[in-house]
């Protein structure tokens, strides 16, 4: 199925809310992707938007694990391991990163046009197949109370902790994205859940690609089919 936002269509005489044209397929499993034509040659901008951020973190003890998968998302797979998906993001010309809000977790990636399938192959293959051991994962949690710990220094961090946690009593917006100190520390302990927190959020339902560059809606939702269509969406 595909579809304009915001009123904007590629052929539209009238007036334009955005100067882009946003074009939209929703997928059969839930995945909705999104392409935005932009006059770059040669390049294109690759993002996955998961509707998971800290906001989502409700049950006590258990904060943290939204920003905590921005990181093991990066740990690798059977098929491309850590190193293995560094080296071929470098032999596309590409750069990757992530980060967490409340609301949201937002992977992007940004490289050569003519690698558009190598993209979606790779993000395809952690997004649905990522591994990681106990001992990966209890690396991972430390690496997370480092730059807990980092952050901590800036006094406008402190501030910014200390203002949720006294002007929410009830609402998740209580913790920051980082969630509390002793759920971080306690993280470590915590490989069961989130194993659990992983699949009840890394869903295509949860899940929005948008691409934007030197690209074709066409292509695009090829691809997007191609290497995401497989993705179960949960039943109940």
């Amino acid at each position: 199925m595909r579809s304009t936002l915001a009123g904007v269509d590629a052929n539209s005489t009238s007036k334009k809310i955005l100067p882009y044209p946003i074009l939209q397929h929703k997928m059969a499993n839930g995945l909705n992707v999104v392409t935005v034509p932009y006059d770059s040659p040669g390049l294109a901008a690759f993002y996955i938007v998961v509707r998971v951020g800290s906001r989502d973190e409700i049950e006590e003890g258990k904060t943290g694990f939204a920003h905590f998968f921005e990181h093991m998302m990066f740990r690798g797979t059977e098929k491309y391991s850590k190193e293995q998906y560094s080296d071929a993001l470098k032999a596309t010309g590409a750069s990757a990163n992530a980060n967490t809000w409340l609301d949201r977790t937002v992977y992007h990636m940004t490289g050569n046009a003519q690698k558009l399938e190598k993209m979606f192959e790779l993000e395809a293959d952690r997004f649905m197949n990522l591994k990681y051991s106990i001992q990966d994962f209890k690396t991972e949690a430390g690496a997370v109370k480092g730059e807990y710990t980092k952050n901590s220094a800036s006094p406008f961090s402190q501030m910014d902790e200390k203002m949720n946690d006294v002007a929410f009593t009830s609402h998740t917006y209580k913790h920051t994205t980082m969630g509390f100190f002793k759920d971080v520390v306690d993280m470590p302990n915590q490989y069961e859940y989130s194993m659990e927190f992983f699949k009840r959020f890394y869903r295509p339902e949860y899940t929005t690609i948008i691409v934007v560059g030197d690209v074709t809606d066409e292509k695009v939702n090829q691809l997007a089919e191609q290497y995401f269509g497989s993705w179960q969406k949960e039943t109940m």
